[in-house]
């Protein structure tokens, strides 16, 4: 994929004040994964930081907030100018680094699925469950709670829109499954044309990939999705596979 850059090692530089052209851009640069690199730390867990021209927001706090300060400081990222952040469900290996983000932007707005959120408020952070879709800003949309069958585990995904890409879709484990959450999305955003879908895909059937292939125009699996899947994506779909580990840094 175009624009993805692996193992980061240095502060990475992000939008100028201006941007001429007033389009809508964005980045997303991998916090943590399981997959490592270079000068970086990992650890099982997930999180995401993500800019556009017009918000910086966190996705998922991955298991340790030392390893999300660590990774966080080395890549040059500035937590403390977040604007809101997304939890996408209620597993420690997604919120345990919200603890350090308490310290460096307290107040900050989490956006929730129900459940418990004591140890957020505990954190000095703002939590705020959604029921539903939810508008976050403007382009970027929160689908709301989706439970999934076996567990009845309840979690969303987070959505924006690029100029001249289409909707970026950012999931966190898919315990409801990662094309469920792609067609809430589409649903919710009223835009069909996905140009990516990154995140943790849960060990997904070749079924789902096969559904994201259709729906999306590149593949990025992470976290809990297992070397099988990525293998299959890879090997199947080459022109729509990107790879994703710790400190992958994407340009939209």
């Amino acid at each position: 994929m175009k624009g993805c850059s692996d193992g980061l090692t240095g502060p990475v530089r992000f939008f100028p004040e201006v941007v001429r052209d007033g389009a809508v851009r964005g980045r997303i640069l991998v916090l943590v994964d399981n997959e490592p690199a270079e000068g970086l730390k990992a650890k099982w867990g997930w999180s995401a930081y993500i800019e556009t021209t017009s918000w910086k927001a966190l996705f998922d706090a991955d298991t340790d907030p030392r390893v999300l300060e660590h990774n966080a400081k080395v890549l040059g990222v500035k937590l403390e100018e977040l604007d809101f952040s997304i939890l996408s469900h209620h597993h420690g290996d997604h919120y345990g680094g919200f603890e350090y983000i308490g310290r460096v932007k307290p107040e900050l707005k989490v956006y929730t699925p129900p459940g418990r959120t004591d140890h957020l408020r505990k954190w000095g952070l703002n939590p705020i469950p959604l029921n539903g879709p939810e508008e976050v800003e403007k382009n970027a949309w929160i689908t709301g709670p989706i439970r999934s069958g076996f567990w009845g585990i309840r979690e969303q995904a987070f959505s924006f829109y690029i100029d001249g890409k289409g909707l970026i879709v950012v999931v966190g484990c898919s315990h409801p499954g990662a094309d469920k959450l792609v067609a809430k999305a589409k649903e919710v955003s009223g835009i069909e044309d996905v140009y990516m879908v990154i995140g943790g895909y849960h060990g997904p059937s070749r079924e789902v990939l096969d559904n994201l292939a259709r729906m999306s125009r590149y593949i990025c699996p992470a976290h809990c999705s297992g070397g099988r899947a990525k293998a299959y994506v890879r090997r199947t779909y080459p022109d729509q596979y990107c790879e994703v580990r710790t400190g992958s840094l994407f340009m939209l």
